[in-house]
């Protein structure tokens, strides 16, 4: 027997550490949320709901909670009309960031990545094509540490209570 095929049992068993779980409202909140991304919200409608969910996105901001550092699972709900929630991250020089709603309704979910204006800048990658893996990723290229801010938006008007779970991982 080939001494490499040994090997292949230890190779399958090595499985990643799970990350740690965290629930959204036990974070802290952070200094200062984004401000409002300016984007077409696809769960807006012409109804009196629709009406009710583009006044609650109304605001120069959007609160938010800030991540711990490392790898961490959030285990959240959309919290209001809003349907959204952020999360600030500090992301050191050269860094790498993903965050991904892993578990819950996924298809009915997308995540941006903006700045603290609500923008884009360097080094923020959305996924813009619809493919029900809502998911958006940073590596910073500057020298400095910057924070950014993942929002997890939703695509339907009444998701108020959802529940979904929010991958993030640093490289």
């Amino acid at each position: 027997m080939l001494p490499s095929l040994l090997m292949l049992p230890m190779a399958v068993l090595q499985a990643p550490a799970p990350l740690p779980v965290v629930e959204a409202k036990d974070l802290p909140k952070a200094p200062r949320g984004p401000m409002t991304p300016h984007r077409p919200d696809p769960g807006g409608e012409a109804s009196i709901l629709g009406e009710t969910r583009h006044g609650a996105r109304k605001g120069p901001s959007i609160p938010a909670l800030q991540l711990p550092a490392g790898s961490v699972r959030v285990m959240d709900k959309v919290p209001d009309m809003s349907g959204r929630r952020a999360f600030a991250i500090e992301v050191p020089a050269g860094g790498k960031v993903k965050a991904q709603v892993v578990e819950g309704r996924k298809a009915w979910f997308r995540v941006l990545a903006v700045n603290a204006w609500g923008r884009d800048e360097p080094g923020l990658l959305q996924n813009r094509i619809p493919t029900g893996e809502p998911q958006a990723t940073y590596e910073n290229p500057s020298k400095e540490t910057r924070t950014i801010y993942f929002i997890v938006d939703t695509l339907d008007a009444n998701m108020v209570g959802e529940p979904y779970t929010l991958e993030v991982t640093r490289n």
